[in-house]
């Protein structure tokens, strides 16, 4: 899991669901890119269909606390602390990377 998934509330007092705005590998964002996001199953997996053909992992999976929400928004915030590291562990040389799981 890349993290867990958050919600806001609307007007109504209804669940939000809000999904990163930048895809998993930092090239897209969401809003100007199609993606794909489905909850089910206690995860969330968020797929960034232009990254889609690439070998790499595209897709962030967020932990999922409550059942669907009808409606999802897009945040640049909440996500950005799991952008930056990813892309930190993706800079880092390989023995930075052993030391830190000794």
């Amino acid at each position: 899991m890349d993290g867990k998934l958050t919600y806001s509330y609307d007007t109504t007092g209804r669940p939000v669901a809000l999904l990163p705005a930048r895809c998993k590998l930092g090239r897209h964002t969401l809003g100007h890119s199609q993606f794909r996001a489905v909850v089910r199953d206690g995860e969330a997996r968020i797929s960034c269909l232009a990254c889609a053909s690439d070998t790499a992992d595209h897709s962030w999976r967020l932990a999922a606390t409550a059942p669907a929400p009808d409606r999802a928004e897009l945040s640049e915030e909440l996500y950005a602390e799991l952008v930056l590291r990813r892309a930190q562990r993706a800079l880092a040389p390989a023995s930075e990377l052993a030391d830190a799981r000794d």
